[in-house]
């Protein structure tokens, strides 16, 4: 299924002062958890992956420096979203200058 809203840039309350983007729907009864929620989203024309993370106000993704590059919106401003879950696993892609390191420390570690 597929959810498409407009929706405000906020900062979210608490210790983290995130920029965030709630999702207006309950996700317990969408997604039937009140958990986390793996999601695909186009923001203004560009797709992401991303995660829903529960809070007290209902849940949100954050608006990372990626999407703020993409759209160039600030706090305050509205994103046109359109999202779905994720069905696919996620790969984490390292770098190869990570990997290499990685592999030197795993070397080190079993000398």
């Amino acid at each position: 299924m597929v959810y498409e809203f407009d929706s405000e840039i906020k900062m979210l309350e608490g210790k983290m002062k995130w920029k965030v983007v709630y999702f207006p729907y309950s996700v317990k009864e969408l997604f039937n958890t009140n958990g986390r929620v793996t999601i695909q989203i186009i923001v203004d024309g560009h797709e992401f992956d991303h995660t829903l993370l529960p809070s007290k106000n209902g849940h949100y993704f954050v608006y990372n420096e990626f999407i703020r590059r993409a759209v160039h919106k600030e706090l305050g401003d509205k994103l046109h979203v359109i999202l779905k879950q994720s069905e696919n696993s996620r790969n984490i892609v390292l770098p190869d200058y990570l990997t290499k390191n990685l592999k030197i420390i795993r070397c080190w570690i079993h000398f």
